[in-house]
């Protein structure tokens, strides 16, 4: 049986342990004790007592368990197991409690679903396209895991990929910048010459600027985005200690210097090649989806109106 079919067979297991939580099941290894209340304190309605089972009850060969005519062999629950193990790998599956407790809650689910089918709870309309829905995106994810299970990326591809596209890899580029902000180009023309001429540009930042961080000098600290577009290019073309031009922003006019700059360097190889791989890998079985479906609907009749959209 494949891994999603396992998969929901395990959450399927593990879901009902809630349900005995919240109604004061002390015994159950994912709650402590002191977080459950007392199975007398919590009043819960009883469910109409079952079917009774045959009169011969005696369980023989793997048959590991039996309510009324649902049975549960030694190799099915050691299926279930294998599954719970695949998500929770810490569990430890040879530990007879832990055997035992899961048993417990299979039979304590089986106990809910009989009583769910015979209340006519499993038959109400929103149960019955519950579980449609997930048969179809079970069925979805299955054929997909199926066409796409041998798909792999080696290093030398991830490598490749890594020498053609190292931009994608760099580091933010981070500036420690400083800002004089006044609100007309006039000022701003004058502040630049004088900044030209030599004056320090933090103190005519503290005596001139408009902006908030005329208090410290201009100072924006470390920055990896600009207030305004033109400031960012700007940034990048700025030498360490340069000054720019007037730049028009949204609430007046900058001038800026760049005290520093760091990042913009590529990571290394050996840094991004599991990354690399896990993303080519998940690119190359899209692709190898859609070619299938693409396939499959050429062989089919397949008619849409996307008209009735708008």
């Amino acid at each position: 049986m494949n891994r999603s079919i396992n998969t929901f067979k395990v959450i399927a297991v593990c879901s009902v342990v809630a349900i005995f939580a919240i109604s004061g099941c002390d015994k159950l290894p994912f709650f402590s004790k002191s977080g459950t209340k007392k199975a007398e304190e919590t009043k819960i309605t009883p469910p109409t007592p079952p079917v009774q089972p045959p009169a011969d009850t005696s369980l023989s060969g793997d048959t590991l368990a039996r309510v009324n005519n649902w049975t549960i062999t030694l190799p099915e629950f050691n299926e279930k197991l294998q599954g719970l193990k695949e998500v929770m790998p810490e569990y430890n599956t040879d530990d007879f409690e832990s055997r035992k407790m899961v048993l417990e809650e299979l039979v304590r689910q089986e106990l809910l679903v009989q009583d769910a089918e015979k209340s006519g709870i499993a038959n109400e309309k929103d149960i019955v396209e519950a579980l449609k829905e997930f048969k179809r995106t079970l069925l979805v994810r299955e054929i997909a895991s199926r066409l796409t299970k041998d798909i792999t990326v080696d290093d030398a591809e991830a490598e490749k990929y890594y020498n053609e596209n190292k931009d994608l890899f760099a580091e933010d580029t981070q500036w420690h910048a400083r800002e004089i902000m006044v609100p007309s180009q006039s000022e701003a023309n004058e502040i630049l010459i004088e900044l030209l001429k030599g004056a320090d540009f933090a103190t005519m930042a503290t005596q001139r600027s408009k902006s908030a961080s005329a208090a410290k000098g201009g100072d924006l600290d470390w920055i990896s985005q600009a207030p305004f577009p033109q400031m960012e290019s700007t940034l990048m073309t700025l030498e360490k200690g340069a000054v720019s031009s007037v730049l028009k922003g949204s609430d007046g006019f900058y001038i800026i210097k760049l005290e520093d700059k760091k990042g913009g360097v590529p990571r290394l190889f050996a840094e991004v090649k599991e990354e690399i791989k896990k993303g080519l890998t998940l690119l190359k079985q899209q692709q190898e989806v859609l070619k299938y479906i693409e396939k499959l609907k050429n062989e089919a009749k397949v008619e849409v109106r996307e008209e009735l959209l708008k």
